[in-house]
Order: C-alpha cells, then sequence, then structure tokens
C-alpha cells in the first residue's frame, strides 16, 4: 500500500515547521542583540508624550519591566525554538517510517507529538495531526500466501481427474 498521502503531509509539515524555526532564531537573536537603551529611550520618549505627568519613579518601574520583558522573550524564544526542532526531528522520523511501510503506528505517535511541539493553531501541526490520523485509519492489506484459495497459480491448474 502506498502511503503517500502521509508522506507528502509530513514532508510540507516539515518544511513549514523549518521556515517557522529560522524566523523564530531570527527574532530571538534580534531581541537578545537588541541595545536596551536605545528601546528605554524611546518608550520614555512615548510615555513622557502620551501621560506628562509621569515621575521618575514610574519611569524606572517601567525600565525594570522593560528589561524583564526582554530577557523573557529571550528564555522563552530559545525554549520554542529548541520544541520546534524537537518537532522538526520527531516529523523527519515520522516521515522515514512512514515512507517505508514499516511501522506506520509509530510514525502516527512521532506526527502527533511533532504537532504537539509545533503549536496549536499553525498549519504544520493540522497537517501533522491529519498525517497522523491517516497513519491509524488506513490498514495494510492482509494477504493470505498459505491458503489455496487466494493463490492465483494454484487457480489456473487444470483440475485432475480422482
Amino acid at each position: 500500500m502506498s502511503r503517500a498521502g502521509e508522506v507528502a503531509l509530513g514532508v510540507i509539515g516539515t518544511i513549514l515547521n523549518i521556515i517557522l524555526l529560522i524566523f523564530v532564531t531570527l527574532a530571538v537573536m534580534g531581541a537578545s542583540n537588541a541595545n536596551t537603551d536605545e528601546l528605554k529611550q524611546m518608550f520614555e520618549e512615548e510615555i513622557v508624550l502620551s501621560d506628562p505627568n509621569m515621575t521618575p519613579e514610574d519611569i524606572a518601574v517601567f525600565n525594570d519591566a522593560v528589561d524583564v520583558g526582554i530577557e523573557v522573550v529571550g528564555v522563552v524564544g530559545w525554549v520554542v525554538v529548541v520544541t520546534l526542532l524537537i518537532s522538526i526531528i520527531l516529523s523527519i522520523l515520522g516521515v522515514v517510517k512512514v515512507s517505508k511501510n514499516k511501522s506506520p503506528k509509530a510514525a502516527g505517535i512521532m506526527f502527533i507529538f511533532a504537532g504537539l511541539l509545533s503549536g496549536i493553531l499553525l498549519l504544520a501541526p493540522i497537517l501533522f495531526y491529519i498525517a497522523a490520523i491517516m497513519c491509524f485509519v488506513r490498514k495494510t492489506p492482509v494477504q493470505y500466501v498459505e491458503e489455496p484459495y487466494y493463490n492465483n497459480e494454484v487457480q489456473n491448474q487444470p483440475q485432475q481427474p480422482l
């Protein structure tokens, strides 16, 4: 049985995950290397323009919040990069397993975990879930080789009189 549908969905999902991984990595690296002093100064100017009654203590609290926010974005961003990388590895393993038609159930489980790790409402996880469902639902046809009724060579032989 051909598993071309599962392979195609897995490959497309993997490519979408790789593209997302590149964008997230660039965003995290950009946030990590951002000049916080310029960012704080820009925010201070915007705050003072919007509310001229701000005290220096309020601006200091806001600057501390900006520092914490940038650190959180860096840490959470790297966690997202690692989970996307694990998702890509699982999806590649799933595609390999389903393409050889050796263990489609294991490939379906890998597709489910790859979908869970790559996000919830993105296109790639939806493709992985569809491929996993196809892996679980489609059954390989059973061939009875030993029974003579299913063997074409036995059926085509002339019957010998008793």
